[in-house]
């Protein structure tokens, strides 16, 4: 922890360039746990920055979350990037007691996650600040995003700090200590149940206004011709790694006696929401084409998440992106397209000019939906 307060209660925050010496100078000073009430010692080391610490007989459960040397010298470097332009209090208890935001600034409570939590946990946390009228200001400082070839590859866990901008679509934000900059992917969106496109930029902090404003540079890039292509690639490595006859996706494809590499360029589109369903859109946009006239598209995406033929993503920051959403983008963009045209190529050479004439025909159209 980064606070305390001393035997007057007056706050200390060990945070900016003479935290080490100011650390050193009250060393032989009381210090007491703004939460508990218990005494602390001041570490100030020649490794890890200068921070509190209880003693190792406390009880106190308000720090129960073990902090790296990472995240205090992440969480010390926004504490200064925030109190340059707004008012900010470290490690501020909320009056309940229930929540302790890494920083306070007015109704921003700023977590700096390092460590990997549950998606219950992160959700449980964001709803407690929301429901208090506060706005959760989440920044992923864990492992770096894998990046494969022009693509870059989202966790589970990574994917719970999306949120969602008119103009940015998908962003994520992250912050790395050691290079004292933020990282901002935007405009992201899914090629593969684990692949998405994306534009990355590195902002110095020094650069970064709080709280971060969307700033939209040049035109949208995503092509859909490389969607098609990933589709491909995807149904090759599914079909490689995985039995074929126990993949529900193609179990219910060979079920009706049809190829999924011929099917309809309309089943395996990009939507808005597709993010909320961790699965590739050819898989569940299936699934409720098999089921056109019998239910709703979302009825058929909830129950094959329940069947467990679907994995579903929870995205606490974007709001109303959820799996059902996905499908009622998709319904209402077959009937953009038109429906009626749903028909399997004959072979991989028609499947390649349908897809080309396909492209020609509605390709801005696609791409139109998924951002602006």
């Amino acid at each position: 922890m980064l606070s305390a307060v001393d035997a007057h209660g007056r706050s200390v925050v060990l945070a900016g360039p003479e935290a080490k010496s100011l650390a050193i100078h009250l060393k032989e000073i009381p210090h007491f746990c703004p939460q508990c009430g218990g005494s602390l010692i001041v570490k100030a080391g020649d490794v890890n920055i200068p921070h509190f610490a209880h003693t190792s007989q406390s009880s106190c459960d308000s720090f129960s979350e073990h902090e790296s040397p990472r995240h205090l010298a992440g969480k010390a470097d926004l504490f200064q990037w925030i109190t340059t332009t707004a008012d900010a209090k470290m490690e501020a208890r909320l009056p309940d007691g229930s929540q302790r935001p890494d920083i306070l600034s007015g109704k921003i409570a700023v977590e700096f996650q390092c460590s990997t939590i549950s998606a219950a946990l992160f959700k449980e946390r964001t709803d407690k600040y929301t429901t208090r009228g506060m706005t959760p200001f989440w920044i992923y400082g864990g492992k770096p995003v894998e990046r494969k070839g022009s693509y870059i590859k989202l966790t589970p866990f990574q994917r719970l700090f999306l949120r969602y901008h008119p103009q940015l679509g998908f962003y994520f934000i992250s912050y790395c200590p050691d290079r004292k900059g933020f990282t901002v992917y935007g405009r992201i969106i899914p090629v593969t149940p684990s692949l998405c496109a994306a534009e990355r930029r590195f902002i110095k902090m020094k650069d970064m206004s709080f709280p971060p404003s969307a700033e939209v540079k040049g035109k949208h890039a995503f092509s859909l011709n490389a969607f098609f292509d990933e589709k491909r690639k995807w149904m090759d490595r599914a079909l490689y790694f995985q039995n074929a006859r126990r993949h529900p996706f193609f179990k219910a494809v060979y079920a009706e006696g049809r190829n999924p590499y011929l099917l309809p360029e309309q089943i395996g589109l990009p939507v808005r929401s597709g993010m909320a369903i961790r699965n590739h859109p050819a898989e569940w946009q299936f699934y409720i084409l098999m089921d056109w006239k019998k239910r709703p598209a979302e009825e058929t995406v909830r129950q094959r998440i329940e069947l467990g033929h679907l994995k579903e993503q929870l995205l606490p920051l974007a709001d109303g992106m959820t799996a059902e959403t996905a499908a009622k983008e998709y319904t209402a963009l077959l009937y953009l397209l038109g429906e009626e045209n749903l028909t399997d190529s004959t072979s991989m050479g028609a499947k390649l000019q349908n897809e080309k004439a396909f492209m020609n025909t509605f390709s801005a159209t696609v791409i139109s939906k998924l951002i602006f």
